[in-house]
């Protein structure tokens, strides 16, 4: 009997411990068991956080708002109901169940969830399966409702979250960032007319290389041109390779196939192909 306790109780962790192992040995399956479980403890522990907040639902969202936002919850899911069938057929992939999106009444609420400093924000953030939105109250200055609603429709991060959100459901974290900004960036174009374009993302500066994009992405200091090569790479691999190229190598990723071997299977070329083809020319300049 104590052998039978003591087997089970160490089941669990020799399991866990088991999986580790297995991931950082790049197996495909445990190490996507530890990523999705990664990802459902971030979801629970943001949604269990939310103290004060209210919630409603439509058939595909959970919104969680405070009672300060409760004009704007009828908006922002018919926003992202009327996006939710595009980016599917973008990305190639339809997740299970609602998407929780958190709508953040101030900028220090939405910083205080990440822990960011007052030099950091955003009007939304995908991270570990929820989408976090700042409060259009905040960042749309018209007090005209039609007008409010117009900007909201054309300004609104939620394309761009969703693309990340279901990339990340699809592959279980198997793509490097500036993969999945670059996307990001398609599918809301695609979808909303928006790009981010400012004057440091011009192109006629030295550029980020492909080892600088694939190994440091989030801490490059201009982040504006980091995001723009991504979008400009992402966008070259769907009109050199076709739609269904880039369709190939989502599904490949989703497969758990390492991204360098994705891209060759996919597109028939390697990812330094890709990168020379597309802003090797500009680059040298």
């Amino acid at each position: 009997m104590k052998w039978r306790r003591l087997r089970t109780w160490l089941f669990v962790p020799l399991s866990v411990l088991s999986l580790v192992i297995l991931g950082w040995m790049q197996w495909p399956q445990p190490r996507a068991a530890i990523y999705r479980l990664y990802r459902e403890q971030g979801r629970a522990q943001a949604l269990e956080g939310l103290e004060g907040y209210e919630n409603q639902s439509t058939e595909r969202f959970d919104l969680y708002y405070q009672p300060s936002d409760a004009n704007l919850a009828d908006l922002v899911l018919e926003t992202a109901e009327g996006l939710y069938d595009a980016v599917m057929e973008e990305v190639g992939h339809t997740p299970d169940g609602r998407v929780p999106l958190i709508l953040y009444p101030t900028r220090p609420e939405l910083r205080k969830a990440f822990g960011w400093g007052n030099d950091q924000s955003a009007l939304g953030v995908y991270w570990r399966g929820t989408i976090r939105l700042l409060s259009p109250n905040v960042w749309i200055d018209e007090e005209d409702e039609a007008r409010r609603t117009e900007a909201f429709r054309r300004l609104n991060p939620l394309a761009h979250e969703l693309t990340h959100y279901v990339l990340d459901d699809l592959t279980n974290g198997n793509y490097p960032h500036w993969f999945t900004e670059g996307l990001a960036q398609r599918v809301e174009y695609r979808q909303t007319g928006y790009l981010w374009l400012e004057e440091s993302a011009a192109l006629d500066q030295r550029l980020y290389t492909l080892a600088d994009l694939e190994e440091r992405f989030d801490t490059l200091p201009n982040q504006a041109l980091a995001y723009r090569e991504s979008y400009l790479l992402v966008s070259y691999m769907a009109e050199a390779y076709g739609t269904e190229g880039l369709a190939g190598l989502i599904a490949r990723l989703g497969q758990g196939m390492p991204f360098s071997r994705a891209v060759a299977e996919s597109l028939g070329v390697d990812m330094a192909t890709v990168y020379q083809d597309c802003l090797g020319g500009l680059e040298e300049q």
